[in-house]
């Protein structure tokens, strides 16, 4: 339905603007909704982002109390570990536990941010440029995180890559040559994930 107001093409809702909230049906027709059943089958995108406000919420706490377990059993290796190979070796899991744990927290303020939105939107106050704003913020948050991730992944990746080949070279007469050449497509593979994730997030 075509907005009297700001000219927005809404093709999921006949109610409410999408765009600028503008009313888009008169209080008469309003009263009709629950008793026809063309008006109700207009309201299933409120109710999807009811859903999906709810489920990121669920989700998130479920990351949350995931990555928290994680950087906790990590932050035992990193800070009590039995010596300083154990400590080191902890420091990627810990950085990866802290990047799932800052992303179930955002995945949380997301849904109940999802919520409020969709409440503004029934009542006629929903404001765009707040939601396009937010959208913004919680997609650099998200990068921000993928970042840390990568980075803690990768540093597991090429720190256990540099003690293999050291062993490697350390016995290249007794068959540490052919592990050698033989890690080299882990680096390759490693090399591969820094540089796409380095592009992507140009």
């Amino acid at each position: 339905m075509l907005c009297p107001k700001c000219n927005f093409d809404n093709k999921s809702t006949n109610i409410r603007c999408e765009h600028c909230g503008e009313q888009l049906i008169t209080e008469d027709q309003m009263q009709d909704i629950d008793l026809n059943p063309s008006f109700n089958t207009q309201q299933n995108p409120i109710q999807d982002a009811k859903i999906e406000s709810f489920a990121e919420v669920f989700s998130g706490i479920g990351t949350t109390i995931g990555g928290a377990i994680f950087s906790g059993v990590s932050s035992m290796f990193v800070f009590k570990g039995a010596n300083n190979i154990t400590k080191i070796v902890g420091i990627p899991f810990l950085i990866c536990g802290i990047a799932v744990l800052i992303y179930g927290i955002s995945m949380i303020v997301k849904g109940i941010n999802t919520k409020k939105n969709t409440n503004d939107y029934v009542n006629g106050n929903l404001d765009m440029d707040k939601v396009e704003k937010s959208e913004k913020n919680f997609e650099k948050v998200g990068n921000v995180v993928n970042y840390i991730y990568i980075f803690g992944f990768l540093l597991f990746w090429f720190g256990f890559l540099i003690v293999f080949d050291t062993i490697a070279i350390k016995s290249w007469s007794d068959g540490g040559s052919s592990m050698f050449f033989f890690s080299l497509v882990f680096w390759i593979v490693g090399i591969y994930v820094l540089i796409s994730n380095i592009k992507k997030n140009k």
